[in-house]
Parts: C-alpha cells; sequence; structure tokens
C-alpha cells in the first residue's frame, strides 16, 4: 500500500506594517481614493485626449460632495470620469451634427 503525500501549508511571513511618514496618499490606480488627488485626475483625462476638462469635472463633482446626479455616493471616480466623458463627446457629435455646416454626404 502507498503512503499518500502529507499536504502542507507554506508558513506565510508576517507582514509588517510600515507607516508613512511624508504626507503623500497612497493611490492605488483603480479610482476608489476618493476624493481624487487633482495630479492623479490630470493625468487621466490628459491620457483621454481632453486635459483642458479635468478642472471642470473636478469643480463640477466637488461641488456636488462627490455623490451623484441622484445623491448616490460615488466610490470610484475613475468610472464617473469615464462616464462623463463620454457624454461630453456625444454632446459635440450631436452639436456638430445641428450645425448648418454639417452634411451626410461624402
Amino acid at each position: 500500500m502507498k503512503r499518500k503525500a502529507k499536504r502542507t501549508v507554506p508558513r506565510q511571513q508576517k507582514k509588517t506594517s510600515r507607516t508613512r511618514n511624508n504626507s503623500m496618499s497612497i493611490h492605488d490606480g483603480l479610482g476608489t481614493t476618493m476624493p481624487p488627488d487633482s495630479d492623479v485626475l490630470l493625468i487621466y483625462f490628459d491620457q483621454k485626449g481632453l486635459a483642458q476638462l479635468a478642472e471642470k469635472f473636478f469643480d463640477e463633482h466637488d461641488n456636488r460632495g462627490w455623490k451623484t446626479a441622484t445623491g448616490g455616493t460615488i466610490y470610484n471616480w475613475k468610472v464617473c470620469a469615464a462616464e462623463w466623458i463620454y457624454n461630453y463627446r456625444q454632446e459635440v457629435k450631436r452639436r456638430f451634427r445641428q450645425s448648418p455646416f454639417y452634411s451626410e454626404s461624402f
């Protein structure tokens, strides 16, 4: 009769908590740091090609207290920013289609 190998759980090292002495906040890059740092927000909008709108987005949501239009709490600013950028681009397209210079024949 064969003996079965005994399974062992490897020992995990104890994680020591290190406190940071500087005043920089920790950004996980996932958008869960609320409210977002203005520099991180500017980088995100710059990557989307709309750097000039970062301050407008921040001011609009900061005045609301980082709540949605219906009053719900925003937990992830990147999701909110992506939706805001999408809506902005759709509005620009709508305005362009309504302009007298727009023609569908190409």
